[in-house]
């Protein structure tokens, strides 16, 4: 089965076939950050579904150039930054930095490139200056430059919105909106105020409008047309509809040719909205749940649908996690010290998993599906171990499916990496020594016939969050949830 994406430009599901007629290379942006503040919950939905998609896309044999560009001049940039006292570098420059750390907490790949928008002013100029050569645009008397809209037939065919609705789009000042031709008009350039970052350009000082920021970089980083353009479903208009227009007016037909957009992330069924306090920094949510169980719900839905953060969900989320961790920690437990052939290709009751997960992954990155495929494999790995802790003959098939089993979860970015790390045992730090004596001590007093001492021993570690397991090996010990 070939792999299948939905592209929003045609509303159809394509075979996906890259533009290098060699096969192997693909062009991949993706819109990334506004750095006017920490990123949101619902931005990392983007940032980890387009980040899976690279993922699988590069397990299918491509070479991914994938980037990611910064904006890091904005109204919303200056806002913050005349709020602060501060300039406006320095307010992008700290989000930008939080921006990285926060990739990186959620398992993301880096980039190929992160382009600053600041980088490519001179790029923009150019962009500009053609399209009013070729007379799609034009500046107003106050040195601004607007697209004129007008000047591009297919206007409007990514989004499929009534003209009524596109004026929405492209909000200013009721000055700027007499200066334009026509409501629908957008800003290419943006004159100079008074304290505002600004740059030379012919037709005055100023600094680029949001729209021609990313078609400049996309054309400087990845060339005149792009495989893949991917951002949130928010995105589409303006910001994408605008992209399109200005660059194939330059030519560039098609700019993209597969557009890719995630579905919303709703809180408890409502749209995020500061007016409803129910804005989620990742610090945040990071407070409440671990990285590994973050990522874990992030990609439970699949990107194209709606999604619902929920207490129910992060519950679920972090319930699977834990399900993935122990059945790999109590799988590891049992190899210790056994070397084993671990080809899962070679076991075809393993190797369906990795059938049914890439049949999921090349359906339009099916994520739910592909999860089930790991579940799946989570019950089979949980029976093997259970049968090769009693017929050390089984040890190889619990190798081959413990195997697969880690490989499909590195493919989703699952990794050992997010994983919470094991600096205590309780919330009183019980390190794994103190650990191992009580151990000690509970076989020791078991032996002894002094069961009393034994059964405390468990009880206690019990209520402390720590299970025991007697084994034909030994006593084992495994964490579990204490609460009532």
């Amino acid at each position: 089965m070939a792999l299948r994406l939905h592209n929003t430009l045609t509303r159809t599901k394509e075979e996906f076939r890259p533009l290098d007629p060699e096969g192997r290379n693909i062009t991949f942006y993706n819109c990334g950050p506004t750095v006017y503040g920490p990123f949101h919950i619902g931005n990392a939905r983007t940032f980890v579904c387009m980040d899976v998609i690279r993922r699988w896309l590069m397990q299918s044999g491509y070479e991914v150039s994938y980037v990611q560009n910064i904006t890091d001049v904005d109204d919303k940039i200056i806002r913050r930054a005349n709020e602060e006292g501060v300039s406006a570098e320095v307010i992008a420059k700290r989000y930008t930095g939080l921006f990285y750390q926060h990739l990186a907490l959620l398992g993301n790949l880096p980039a190929t490139r992160h382009p600053l928008a600041t980088e490519f002013i001179g790029q923009m100029i150019d962009f500009i200056a053609e399209l009013i050569a070729r007379g799609h645009a034009y500046a107003s008397a106050d040195g601004s430059v607007w697209f004129e809209v007008s000047t591009y037939a297919d206007y409007g065919h990514l989004s499929r919105r009534p003209l009524d609705q596109m004026a929405e789009g492209e909000r200013v000042s009721a000055e700027q909106q007499a200066m334009k031709r026509n409501p629908l008009d957008f800003a290419l350039w943006k004159s100079a105020k008074p304290g505002e970052p600004a740059w030379d350009a012919p037709w005055g000082k100023g600094r680029p409008g949001w729209h021609i920021e990313c078609s400049a970089m996309a054309q400087a980083c990845l060339g005149s047309t792009i495989d893949i353009h991917a951002g949130g479903i928010d995105l589409q208009f303006p910001h994408h509809e605008n992209e399109i227009a200005q660059s194939e007016c330059l030519g560039h037909k098609p700019f993209a040719r597969f557009w890719l957009h995630n579905g919303f992330l709703n809180i408890d069924g409502e749209k995020m909205s500061k007016s409803l306090g129910n804005v989620f920094t990742m610090d945040q949510v990071f407070a409440k749940l671990d990285q590994l169980s973050v990522r874990l719900f992030l990609i439970s839905a699949h990107y194209r649908a709606p999604q619902d953060l929920t207490d129910d969900a992060l519950h679920a989320a972090k319930s699977a996690s834990k399900r993935l961790l122990e059945a790999d920690r109590e799988a590891v437990r049992t190899l210790a010290g056994h070397a084993a052939d671990a080809d899962w290709k070679s076991d075809a009751e393993v190797s369906k998993f990795e059938r049914l997960f890439t049949e999921a992954m090349d359906d339009d990155i099916n994520t739910p599906e592909a999860l089930g495929a790991i579940f799946q494999l989570v019950t089979l790995v949980n029976t093997r171990r259970a049968t090769a802790e009693k017929d050390p003959a089984q040890i190889p098939a619990l190798a081959r499916s413990r195997e697969l089993l880690r490989h499909l979860r590195n493919i989703l970015g699952l990794t050992t990496d997010l994983e919470p790390k094991e600096t205590g045992l309780g919330d009183d730090g019980l390190s794994e020594k103190l650990l191992a004596i009580l151990i000690d001590a509970r076989a020791e007093a078991r032996a002894a016939k002094q069961f009393a001492i034994g059964d405390m021993i468990r009880k206690r570690l019990t209520e402390a969050g720590i299970a025991l397991e007697d084994k034909p090996g030994g006593t084992v010990w495994k964490k579990v949830d204490s609460s009532p």
